[in-house]
């Protein structure tokens, strides 16, 4: 690039309904020679990380104190948590929660803080975490600085606006944003990653529509894109679908230990907060990389580094529920599950995405002839031989990596400045949002919610009223 040009960075971030991720690009010359990377999170107790929990820890003054683990360790460590103010899982609170962006945001505390201002704060926070540790405050070279920001697919009325005004509050230059749909994102993502061997399209897409499925651990996101021309993306559905008993992937191991154990597992968490994202990550692992053939799932905890073991020991000692004995047991530095069940779970979410699929939107669009697995689950060997098996004619695409396909497709916007349209087909039959993204009572902590959750050993009301229908309970281990 000549001498006095200002560098171009794409600054991609993803501020997702769990976890947090980032990607870059530096524009050259030709452009085929762009890479992007990702900058990395340092926890001290942790190391170095892609993602982190979509959590972010305030003060009284509204200054934001700290982001992801280093939230919960510090919120752990103070002595007086009333003068500051926690927000865990806000992105759904913000985006996913009603029909509009909420004014305010609730802390586990009860406080109330403005939305804007959060998220003002927090991609502030996330921009010049981008910025100073990737070296790029410390060149001698003039940036220009391309934003784009993601949002939930199926995110609510308004939500990209408010988006764009926390950006241009936290520093981004006007003109110099864009906001994309997550699905949109994976879209981009493997129309331009050339390098991995599970993404096969055709040289010439245009005028093609693809199916992106999005396997989260609160259910399955359904959108259908039309790649009008290279230039364009349209989105014309974008549901939620409920495909987990439960209404969460980790329903069933919850409902396989009794009230006491329940108990236990609470005290655990709240006193270690990093162990708890661990023991969860390992289930959640496990579960997704499980075979059809696998009969045992071995999960290690971190019970031998504790200091004080009784919470764990108080596992180890309480009954199992009924009809669950032999399904799971509990020892020192692990418990050992019987698959069959998740087995099942997994086969049945599997037939739920493969009948949604034909009965809402094969009949709609039958020209669809690819389908994009993405998210969390999307590397099940069970639910990718469903869906393989299901539409062995479509050409079924599952990028590498795939819980990092929306935050690395969306750097791609800022290189093409390619643009996306909604025009939503009407006349469809459209689902609810799913349990898992219904708001839970405000003044509710995560504490106080995940105790109200596990301790539980009643089903739901069945009320219709509005309210009654908000306040439905999922798990949120």
């Amino acid at each position: 690039m000549s001498s006095g040009m200002a560098v171009e960075v794409v600054i991609a971030v993803q501020l997702g309904v769990n976890h947090t991720s980032n990607a870059c690009m530096i524009k050259h010359n030709p452009q085929k020679e762009c890479k992007d990377f990702n900058v990395p999170f340092d926890t001290p107790s942790i190391g170095m990380s892609i993602t982190i929990p979509t959590v972010a820890l305030f003060d009284d003054k509204g200054a934001i104190q700290s982001y992801g683990f280093e939230a919960e360790l510090q919120h752990l460590q103070l002595d007086n948590t009333s003068n500051h103010l926690l927000f865990r899982e806000f992105i759904s609170d913000l985006f996913c929660s009603d029909e509009t962006v909420p004014e305010n945001l609730i802390a586990v505390n009860g406080k109330q803080m403005k939305s804007i201002d959060v998220a003002t704060a927090v991609l502030g926070h996330m921009i010049n975490h981008i910025k100073t540790k990737s070296g790029l405050q410390r060149q001698s070279f003039e940036f220009e600085y391309m934003y784009v920001l993601t949002l939930p697919t199926c995110s609510c009325i308004g939500s990209k606006t408010f988006m764009e005004e926390a950006a241009l509050k936290a520093g981004c230059l006007s003109g110099n944003i864009k906001i994309v749909e997550e699905t949109a994102a994976i879209l981009q993502f493997c129309l331009n990653n050339k390098e991995d061997e599970n993404i096969k399209l055709l040289d010439d897409l245009c005028d093609r529509k693809f199916l992106v499925v999005e396997c989260g651990e609160n259910n399955a996101t359904m959108s259908v894109l039309h790649l009008i021309n290279e230039n364009t993306i349209e989105i014309l559905i974008k549901e939620n679908t409920e495909i987990w008993k439960g209404c969460h992937v980790l329903h069933n191991f919850v409902e396989m230990i009794s009230l006491k154990a329940r108990k236990s597992l609470v005290d655990f968490f709240e006193k270690y907060p990093l162990e708890y994202y661990d023991f969860l990550q390992e289930v959640k692992s496990k579960i997704k990389w499980m075979s059809p053939n696998c009969s045992e799932l071995y999960i290690k905890t971190s019970a031998v580094k504790m200091d004080d073991t009784r919470s764990f020991d108080g596992m180890q000692e309480s009954d199992l529920r009924t009809g669950t004995k032999d399904e799971l047991q509990f020892k020192r530095d692990k418990c050992v599950i019987k698959s069959k069940r998740f087995q099942i779970l997994l086969t049945e979410a599997g037939k739920s995405i493969v009948d949604y699929i034909e009965k809402q939107l094969f009949t709609k669009f039958p020209d669809i002839n690819e389908i994009i697995l993405a998210g969390e689950f999307a590397q099940s060997p069970i639910l990718q031989n469903i869906i393989k098996t299901s539409f062995s004619a479509k050409n079924v695409i599952i990028p590498f990596r795939e819980n990092m396909a929306a935050v690395r497709g969306a750097v791609f916007f800022g290189q093409d400045r390619v643009s996306v349209v909604t025009d939503i087909v009407p006349d469809m039959q459209h689902t609810p949002l799913n349990n898992a993204q219904v708001a839970l009572p405000k003044a509710l902590s995560k504490k106080k919610r995940l105790k109200k959750i596990m301790l539980s050993d009643g089903t739901p009301s069945s009320s219709k009223s509005k309210e009654s229908s908000k306040q439905k309970l999922c798990v949120v281990l």
